[in-house]
């Protein structure tokens, strides 16, 4: 691996080392925001599972699959390709299933389920609990390797609190680009963006086309035009990971949040392409204040709003950047799956 790659850290030392996983964690975020995780706890027939379930789904007819549509203000349901994207925008064929919450014994999902998946509620629960357990952890590892109390994190993300954790299954139906259309990366399954949340699990399956911005780019804007993005490999046994913009302001940008961008490929461009991503977030009632000690100077948060909560940044966010609860009338909490769903890879 070279200074170019997208580091991979083993978590199979976490226990016996954990203060060496700890601070490679540590420079994959600060330096890439991204990183990949091999030997981690989720088991891969859980993975598979997952896979093999998201398959049979997009596999039904059209008006099977949208006996459960899309309910905005639940961040739940059936996104067809006509309609995905930023409210209906869509730069590429691409259809998926969000749930908004994972039901738990706890917490039921507040939108039904299609029988497909209902039927697979107890797989989904196992899947949910390997997610919860492995996030946590690495919570404290990051929390360990910034010298903070091992609680830092995981304090603010209860698996039964309200929050706006989202699980997203998606389906890339084949495309066809020539080399040369390709080389021009102008059109994109998802344009550049950063995530919202804390932390973004993303499971991909033989074909890629994740995208990620270089360490060497540290300017705030980007250049499309001229930068050369790093395109993410796909390693079936490794789950990839990346900081979002809570972690980032948490840790006053010692930890990255960094843009990153789906493309198709005249290689792949003829293959579905299947994956899936769990998007973490905090309780709701999270305070996004820089953690004391942390704030250096010449740091300038990327986006306004210190002292707010985990809401109401992520409510301020959909106003500032698509302006659509203004525009429209509608009220932010219908409108909140732009950022926590709208944006996986």
């Amino acid at each position: 691996m070279t200074d170019m790659d997208i580091p991979i850290i083993d978590f199979g030392h976490s226990s016996s080392s954990p203060g060496n996983v700890a601070e490679d964690l540590l420079k994959a975020c600060a330096d890439w925001g991204f990183f990949y995780v091999k030997n981690h706890p989720i088991p891969q027939e859980a993975v598979d599972g997952i896979f093999e379930l998201e398959k049979s789904f997009f596999a039904q007819d059209h008006s099977t699959k949208l006996q459960a549509p899309y309910i905005p203000s639940k961040n739940a349901g059936f996104k067809p390709a006509s309609s995905n994207g930023a409210y209906g925008k869509t730069t590429d064929p691409r259809e998926a299933f969000s749930i908004n919450k994972w039901p738990t014994e706890t917490h039921a999902s507040e939108a039904p389920l299609p029988p497909i998946l209902d039927q697979a509620r107890p797989q989904i629960q196992s899947f949910q609990k390997h997610v919860q357990s492995f996030t946590s952890r690495l919570l404290e590892l990051v929390a360990l390797a910034l010298d903070l109390p091992s609680t830092q994190f995981t304090s603010q993300h209860d698996s039964h609190a309200e929050n706006f954790d989202n699980f997203e299954l998606m389906h890339y139906p084949p495309v066809a680009l020539t080399e040369k259309e390709a080389s021009r990366a102008v059109k994109f399954r998802i344009s550049p963006h950063t995530d919202w949340g804390t932390l973004t699990l993303l499971f991909q399956q033989s074909i890629g086309g994740l995208e990620v911005r270089p360490p060497r780019y540290t300017s705030p804007s980007l250049d499309l035009e001229h930068e050369t993005w790093t395109p993410a490999p796909v390693y079936d046994d490794m789950v990839l990971i990346n900081i979002g913009d809570m972690l980032e302001f948490w840790t006053a940008g010692r930890l990255k949040s960094t843009w990153h961008r789906v493309v198709p490929t005249a290689l792949h461009g003829g293959v579905d392409r299947y994956t899936f991503a769990y998007f973490l977030h905090p309780n709701k009632d999270a305070v996004l204040v820089p953690i004391e000690g942390m704030k250096r100077d010449g740091w300038v948060p990327r986006y306004a709003g210190i002292g707010r909560t985990a809401e109401q940044h992520i409510h301020a966010r959909i106003q500032g950047q698509y302006g659509l609860v203004k525009e429209e009338g509608r009220k932010p909490e219908d409108v909140v799956s732009v950022a926590v769903g709208e944006v996986a890879a």
